[in-house]
């Protein structure tokens, strides 16, 4: 766990970065900073590794003071990832990985192996070890910055904007990616964005910090849309709060009409002329509106939201989702009537 216990730094200028902040990360769960330019993000994440010190007030790390700890020892116990991966672009992939269990004296072959282990975990292919950095694309960088950080094992994990600075597509795959890691190791991860998207994806708690470093509000991601603190926070959540909240709604009790779903070998129209009917094949799977060369979009019923569910009907001129089941089986169609009813009770409560 990290505590924050009344800190503040202030500079000798008089400038306030960070005001009397008090908060906990709990032990194996990601805790996202978010805000505006200026709010003390990420001052207040390298104060944790005492890249700065805090003026007043305490950082606990499991209960000790991290002033009382060395900082290069306080360092190599917590791995740290930021925008630019911060490769040494002179040492091959393998050994800026294999950095960390270098500098605290482990032998060539194991600090080498457990770089090779972690490569493969972080989705990169064993043969980009041999290459240098820039021989790689920056998101794949941006991998290796993540595997570096998880080299010797460390309990806590701090990430600074480390995904901000490549496409929306690869940064969505490395936010899955995270995500991933994170249930298989139960990293103690303090996160800092300013994008609120990303933050109320990955965060178990996200703290919102307005400028001059005070925190607006530290809660769950589906309080935080629910229940904002104040205006301000209301304002940086966006209008499209309501949409965000749909994430976190169960796509459950969305009512589906099965009559829709027909078989490709012998699709019946007499039941429904003019619906849109969902043509499935032998083993029930989904290949197609009958008689309409459009797309569909689908989402599993009961385990994906309904943010989901409402981007699978987005996706086809229907305005209908298909839903499966997890081995990808049609149950049944979300209409734009079953849509709106429930996005009318999700909005109610």
């Amino acid at each position: 766990m990290i505590t924050f216990d009344s800190v503040t730094k202030r500079y000798p200028d008089g400038f306030v970065a960070v005001d009397n902040l008090s908060m906990e990360a709990e032990t194996g769960q990601i805790a996202v900073l978010v805000g505006p330019s200026g709010c003390g993000k990420t001052t207040t994440l390298r104060m944790i590794n005492r890249m700065i010190d805090a003026s007043e007030g305490r950082i606990l790390l499991d209960g000790a003071d991290v002033k009382e700890i060395d900082p290069p020892t306080l360092r190599r116990g917590i791995g740290y990832v930021i925008q630019q991966a911060g490769l040494f672009p002179h040492r091959k992939i393998v050994d800026n990985v294999a950095t960390v269990p270098y500098l605290l004296g482990w032998d060539r072959k194991k600090a080498r192996d457990r770089a090779m282990e972690l490569l493969e975990r972080v989705g990169l292919d064993p043969k980009m070890a041999q290459r240098y950095p820039f021989q790689l694309s920056g998101g794949q960088q941006q991998r290796v910055g993540v595997a570096r950080a998880l080299a010797a094992d460390p309990p806590v994990l701090l990430m600074d904007e480390p995904f901000s600075a490549v496409d929306p597509i690869v940064r969505t795959s490395l936010q899955d990616e995270l995500l991933r890691l994170q249930s298989e190791l139960n990293k103690t991860i303090v996160f800092v964005t300013h994008d609120i998207d990303e933050a109320i994806k990955l965060g178990d708690r996200v703290a919102v910090l307005r400028v001059g470093g005070r925190l607006a509000q530290f809660a769950d991601p589906k309080t935080l849309l629910s229940e904002p603190a104040d205006d301000f926070v209301r304002e940086f959540l966006g209008k499209d709060r309501g949409i965000r909240r749909l994430s976190f709604v169960s796509s459950e009790h969305l009512r589906l009409r099965t009559d829709l779903i027909v078989p490709a070998s012998s699709p019946d129209t007499a039941a429904a002329p003019g619906a849109w009917l969902m043509a499935v094949s032998e083993d029930g799977r989904p290949v197609g509106w009958v008689g309409r060369d459009e797309p569909f979009g689908t989402y599993v019923h009961g385990k994906d939201s309904m943010r989901a569910a409402l981007d699978a009907a987005l996706l086809s001129p229907s305005g209908q989702a298909v839903a499966v089941d997890p081995e990808g089986r049609a149950v049944g169609i979300a209409t734009r009537q079953a849509l709106d009813e429930a996005l009318g009770e999700a909005a109610d409560g």
